[in-house]
């Protein structure tokens, strides 16, 4: 496996007439060329700029909220995955919104919440408006 985290420490090569949306578009074809070619998952953490803000309510960022190109949405076999943190309640959900091939994986939210006692976490299920653990 390959991890890149985060996309924006990397030392990036443009040539000098390509513009920004063309070099992610080559760099991520490049990626998924090495992943194949040494069969190993590759995986691009890149954070959105700042928090994403509609109609003055904070709302769960997507890869178009990424600065440079669209590119990070339409290329990835599988992307749109994004962690949402609540630090109130403990919890995340981890949105995933691409799955190019079906038999690879699903798309939807997932909510877990952090067990500090196994370092692990538990996804949580709610069952007649209570949240429970699976």
């Amino acid at each position: 496996m390959l991890v890149i985290d985060p996309w924006n420490e990397i030392e990036h090569a443009r040539d000098r007439e390509e513009s920004t949306h063309e070099y992610i578009g080559r760099a991520i074809r490049m990626l998924k060329r090495f992943g194949r070619r040494h069969e190993v998952a590759v995986i691009v953490l890149a954070h959105p700029t700042k928090d994403v803000y509609e109609r003055g309510k904070l709302r769960t960022a997507t890869l178009y909220d990424i600065d440079g190109s669209a590119h990070r949405f339409n290329k990835p076999d599988h992307g749109r995955l994004v962690i949402e943190r609540d630090p109130v309640k403990a919890e995340i959900t981890v949105h995933i919104s691409k799955v190019r091939f079906e038999q690879t994986g699903y798309r939807g939210a997932i909510r877990m919440r952090f067990d500090p006692e196994t370092q692990q976490f538990d996804q949580l299920r709610e069952i007649q408006g209570q949240l429970t653990y699976e």
